[in-house]
């Protein structure tokens, strides 16, 4: 693992077990409901957060070696596969005026550029 983003997972992980153990005490002394709910979320921030520093370091590392290695489709059938451990409960739609390929200014793929790369 990238050690920057493993630094980054561990204390994000550490967050994460305070934030639980919080939660446990407030169970523990019957807190107001919707008071755990709130710090509940707050352990799902992390933890969340935590899955999307390991998929960056996957994408950089594992991704990007076997891709080089010519193991693209397989690695992005594992990696799509594995989406499904992803959170995605933000329960926001994204609704642009523009088709999302025109958000991003200046792709790195070499397919989705519409002008001539500059050499």
């Amino acid at each position: 693992m990238e050690p920057g983003l493993k630094e980054d997972a561990a204390l994000r992980l550490k967050v994460a077990v305070g934030h639980l153990e919080s939660v446990r005490k407030m169970v523990d002394q019957d807190v107001y409901c919707v008071n755990i709910m709130k710090q509940l979320a707050a352990v799902q921030a992390s933890l969340e957060q935590v899955q999307r520093i390991l998929l960056r370091n996957h994408l950089l590392t594992c991704v990007s070696d076997a891709v080089s290695q010519g193991l693209g489709p397989q690695i992005i059938d594992e990696l799509v596969d594995a989406m499904k451990y992803m959170p995605f409960s933000t329960g926001q739609a994204i609704h642009p005026a523009e088709p999302l390929h025109a958000l991003v200014e200046h792709p790195v793929c070499q397919c989705h550029r519409t002008e001539p790369e500059v050499t």
